[in-house]
């Protein structure tokens, strides 16, 4: 089966692919169409098509000799051949690069010394790569060496017009050189490179040949992580967690994470380089003049920083990226004197796609490592099942100045699972996190990994106390090139059910909870427990006077008008006078002595409106002459001085706030104007009952669930009638005596901490646990696979 199968997708039954028409020339050169058309096997119309391809590409040259054509390869530098910058299909390419390096490698697996027994020093490479168990290790061997020389190669040709020490490149070339003259760790040699003198001339010609091929790709990064990721066996890259950055996805991040043209970049896990591409034509686009000696890439794999130096070069010639191989979190971001520290490598952001390695995949020495640098660094003590994308952010971050931008590809599965408790609370607590993008498993986002993925949008800072995070579900990327133009997509109006999005209040993230629940709307049919706030309560809006002067009445117009006790209830006119979460009788009385409006003129007698308006004729009298009685809402109410009728809820919700929804407990049986919901449950006599609704519904669990469905002006989350009713509740009565019990006496500590400091964070956590408790709604205790 070719390598290049899926990438052939559209042509299933391609009989003569490239890369036979470069083999038969190489082996043939100088040579006729005819001598090719014969050693291929096709007809000679084919035969010229494919040639002339490959010349496009300037992967061979053509002279005539009468009327025919004679064939060669195309081994000049990347400036002679004068093919950098044209654009060709990048599968097209990827396909040709991956059959002529593997075509080779076939032929150079057979040498003696990789027969038998593999000699040790190959043996550590391929361990290194969890490749030394494959049962084609020579043939990976022999495809490294290959890529290897491929990479250094073009390398070489574009470093070539920068440097005169560099000599003419041949075979017998010295990387180690070329390294030492340009500080380009992309020239550092692998094991399997010793390998290359075992290619005969016309098989190095040939892989010569390839440079200006890979000059005619777009998207250089792109096409040299497709070559990578089918040379090398997919066990084995999954063990690495190596895995490509898609080109779309690579640009989303890059201009979200590029505030300014001289920003310095850090890309810990760089691979092909695809993210730190992505930056480096974002900086071009901003203006930056030599982007390259702005970002810093590292990567575990020589083959992965030598991709990156040639990726990064064919972006943007001049200047030199600061490269290096080894283990990233190694690398030092401070310096220690004492007990401080000291940053020494600040860059402005990170941009990274790092390794996906589970915890399973890692051996106890690189976990017990990894931990101990990363704990710290942090001060967090980061679960023992944390996969290397943990620890690769939280050490990323030691490297980001104050109010950088992090940019991270990461799998999903820390949002609902064990592991990803002390992670999350390490995002909330470090980072003012604007961004979740999750992007669906079927969306098939990155080649060979079948899982669902997040984007994070992050600034290394302390978020003020009203921003709001924003998680978005995508089943399919849609066609935008930016966060912010992502962020400006109406999804409420998008037919896709699965798109999904909701602002909270980042301050209302809890890292005990399942993070997953952000991504689509609460069906509480899934929940058990949980049912419609109407199947348990009557819920409406206080009362709209039309204008609360005329209506709303404090001691000094009792004192000056003749307006009978029978017509006057009790009323909370301003929810901000509320000092806890239940109204008592001495709030009530405070307020009045005070001189606030605390009463409402309430024309029912015997609950009948008053028609005969005589008791008040004197008050109404006055009214019509002092206030504004010409309006819409008088209009429609019959007599006009008679509001709408309400009876006392037992608990309020503010219908706008700028902390969050609130419920109050209003024991005293006061009357509210319509800056309040008025939620009568079904159980009002039964106190317990009640508290135990109002406990949960003052939990962070309920406070985020309305947070997904309201509103917000200018800083006011407003909380419709309509987001209210279907809002997911419990029925106290379906609790266990216990349940019900501890759930009111959260509430009355609720209360007694609202009222003795404001501090009610504790109180309102230890709410969030018994919740989670009674409805089981904690994360997984397993890692998914």
């Amino acid at each position: 089966m070719s390598l290049c199968q899926d990438l052939r997708e559209d042509k299933p039954q391609l009989k003569f692919p490239l890369h036979e028409f470069l083999t038969a020339v190489a082996k043939a050169e100088p040579a006729s169409t005819s001598d090719i058309e014969s050693a291929v096997g096709s007809s000679y119309d084919t035969a010229i098509k494919k040639l002339k391809e490959l010349q496009v590409l300037g992967a061979v040259k053509s002279t005539r000799v009468g009327a025919a054509h004679q064939w060669q390869l195309d081994p000049s530098s990347l400036e002679k051949s004068g093919k950098t910058g044209a654009s060709y299909d990048q599968e097209t390419i990827a396909c040709l690069l991956i059959e002529t390096v593997n075509s080779i490698a076939c032929n150079l697996s057979q040498n003696e010394l990789l027969a038998d027994d593999i000699p040790t020093r190959y043996q550590q490479w391929l361990a290194r790569r969890n490749m030394d168990d494959s049962h084609c290790a020579q043939q990976i061997l022999s495809r490294a060496c290959i890529f290897d020389f491929f990479l250094k190669s073009t390398l070489y040709d574009l470093y070539e017009p920068e440097y005169e020490e560099l000599g003419a490149l041949s075979v017998e070339t010295d990387f180690a050189k070329a390294e030492g003259v340009t500080q380009n760790k992309g020239f550092e040699l692998s094991v399997p490179s010793e390998l290359i003198g075992e290619l005969d001339r016309s098989e190095i010609r040939t892989v010569l040949a390839l440079r200006s091929v890979l000059s005619s790709a777009s998207y250089p990064a792109e096409t040299l992580s497709m070559v990578y990721e089918r040379l090398f066996v997919q066990d084995a890259r999954r063990d690495l967690g190596q895995f490509a950055t898609p080109n779309y996805i690579s640009e989303v991040l890059a201009k979200w994470a590029i505030d300014d043209a001289d920003d310095t970049i850090l890309d810990p896990g760089i691979g092909a380089g695809m993210l730190s591409s992505a930056t480096v034509r974002e900086k071009i686009h901003r203006g930056a003049d030599k982007p390259l000696p702005d970002i810093r890439g590292n990567d575990i794999d020589e083959l992965g920083v030598s991709m990156a130096a040639v990726s990064l070069k064919l972006v943007d010639g001049p200047g030199n990226p600061v490269l290096k191989r080894g283990n990233f979190l190694e690398c030092r971001a401070h310096d220690w004197t004492g007990n401080d520290r000291v940053q020494i490598q600040s860059v402005d952001a990170v941009v990274a796609n790092p390794p996906y390695s589970r915890s399973q995949a890692m051996e106890t020495a690189m976990k017990e490592q990894a931990n101990r640098i990363v704990s710290d660094e942090t001060g967090i003590d980061f679960h023992g099942k944390s996969p290397l994308y943990v620890y690769f952010l939280a050490h990323a971050a030691q490297f980001v100045a104050d109010g950088g931008r992090l940019a991270f590809i990461i799998p999903s599965g820390f949002m609902e699972t064990k592991f990803g408790v002390p992670f999350k609370q390490y995002l909330l607590d470090y980072f003012r996190v604007e961004a979740i993008v999750q992007l669906d498993e079927e969306d098939n986002t990155f080649r060979g990994v079948r899982t669902t993925t997040s984007l994070l949008f992050l600034k290394y800072e302390q978020p003020p106390e009203k921003h709001e995070t924003t998680f978005i579900n995508l089943p399919s990327w849609p066609e935008v090139d930016s966060l912010n133009e992502l962020l400006e997509i109406d999804f409420a109006d998008d037919t896709d059910e699965d798109k999904y999005r909701v602002d909270l209040l980042q301050r209302l993230l809890s890292p005990e909870e399942n993070w997953q629940h952000y991504f689509s709307p609460t069906e509480t049919s899934e929940i058990d427990g949980l049912g419609d706030f109407t199947d348990i309560a009557t819920i409406k809006r206080g009362i709209a006077t039309g204008n609360n002067a005329l209506f709303c009445l404090n001691r000094d117009d009792l004192a000056d008008h003749d307006i009978p006790d029978r017509f006057l209830q009790p009323i909370i006119k301003s929810a901000q006078d509320i000092p806890g979460y239940e109204i008592t009788r001495k709030d009530w009385e405070d307020w009045r002595d005070k001189g606030k409006d605390v009463w409402l003129l309430y024309a029912y007698e015997d609950g009948e409106k008053l028609t005969d308006r005589a008791p008040l004729e004197e008050y109404l009298s006055y009214a019509t002459e002092t206030f504004d009685t010409d309006r819409e809402l008088f209009d429609r109410r019959n007599p006009w001085y008679c509001v709408d009728r309400r009876d006392p809820a037992p608990i309020l919700a503010k219908y706008m706030s700028r902390t969050g929804s609130q419920f109050i407990y209003n024991d005293i049986d006061l009357r509210t104007l319509n800056n309040f919901h008025n939620i009568d449950p079904d159980f009002e006599d039964d106190e317990e009952c009640v508290k135990a609704l109002l406990a949960y519904l003052n939990s962070n669990i309920v406070r985020k669930e309305i947070s997904k469905v309201s509103r917000s002006y200018s800083g006011l989350e407003k909380i419709e009638l309509s987001a209210l009713k279907s809002a997911p509740v419990i029925d106290p009565r379906e609790l266990e005596p216990s349940d019900i019990e501890q759930l009111a006496d959260l509430f009355d500590s609720l209360e007694k901490e609202e009222r003795a400091n404001g501090d009610v964070e504790a109180a309102r956590m230890a709410i969030d646990d018994a919740v989670r408790e009674i409805l089981d709604l904690a994360v997984e205790s397993e890692t998914p696979t």
